[in-house]
């Protein structure tokens, strides 16, 4: 005899959006989490139950050297030493870039839905007291549940041996873990890529292993090294504590 399935009651959080005002609603599994206001279409992030208002995107926010915030038309010269430059390519899946495309994207960058499923969200990663970029994170959620996120850093080369990196994603983790409440984190490196495997492991995150000629890039097939980190063992080690900064933003509710 077929059992009908027990139906499991969903319990919603009522709120308003912290950019619009427009009262929401959305199931208690987002807590903490990420969502597009319907309103507005902008990104909140559910609050705890009884909370009046959602929670912004904690951006920009800063570690010892670095301010985290979203990319500009004023970044154009410095992302274009970043991404335009051959060697540094070389270590990711994408070509070198010239001025135009630098441009384009520019342009296209505030348009795009932020932390959308499959598509990559920049953080550029700016110099305190300094007009200049250190360097770029791209993060992407790899599920529609939000549950878990890739990540990748690219240093300027200019700024390279100066332990940005490594700064750079202890920050990232900062938002990801604290701030956007993900459940993984996962990222990957060339075997051929020592500093950027040495770099991972001084951030703290746990090696998984290692993967034999399995993706193809420009031609070649390369091994690569996965490395990840779960929430539940986010500054247990070598990340430390999220920064005063990041805490103080994420108490805000509006």
């Amino acid at each position: 005899m077929k059992q009908t399935p027990i139906p499991v009651e969903i319990t919603f959080v009522d709120f308003k959006c912290p950019h619009c005002g427009e009262a929401v609603s959305f199931p208690d599994q987002w807590i903490g989490r990420p969502q597009t206001c319907p309103a507005c279409s902008q990104i909140l992030i559910v609050p705890q139950p009884g909370a009046e208002f959602g929670l912004r995107l904690p951006i920009p926010f800063q570690t010892s050297r670095l301010v985290f915030r979203r990319l500009g038309p004023a970044d154009a010269n410095d992302l274009l030493e970043i991404v335009g430059d051959a060697e540094v390519a070389r270590n990711y899946e994408w070509c070198p870039m010239d001025e135009q495309e630098v441009q384009v994207w520019l342009e296209n960058d505030p348009k795009m839905p932020p932390l959308q499923p499959g598509s990559n969200f920049y953080l550029a990663l700016g110099l305190l007291g300094e007009p200049k970029l250190a360097g770029l994170a791209a993060m992407s959620y790899r599920d529609k549940g939000n549950s878990e996120m890739t990540v990748d850093i690219c240093v300027n080369p200019n700024y390279q041996r100066r332990g940005f990196g490594t700064e750079a994603f202890r920050g990232v983790m900062q938002l990801v873990f604290a701030g956007l409440n993900t459940h993984r984190l996962c990222t990957w490196c060339h075997s051929r890529n020592q500093a950027g495997v040495h770099m991972l492991e001084k951030a703290g995150l746990r090696r998984e292993g290692e993967f034999i000629k399995c993706k193809l890039m420009r031609g070649e097939w390369v091994d690569v090294v996965q490395y990840a980190l779960l929430r539940e063992e986010y500054g247990s080690g070598a990340q430390g504590k999220p920064s005063q900064h990041l805490s103080a933003t994420l108490g805000r509710s509006s």
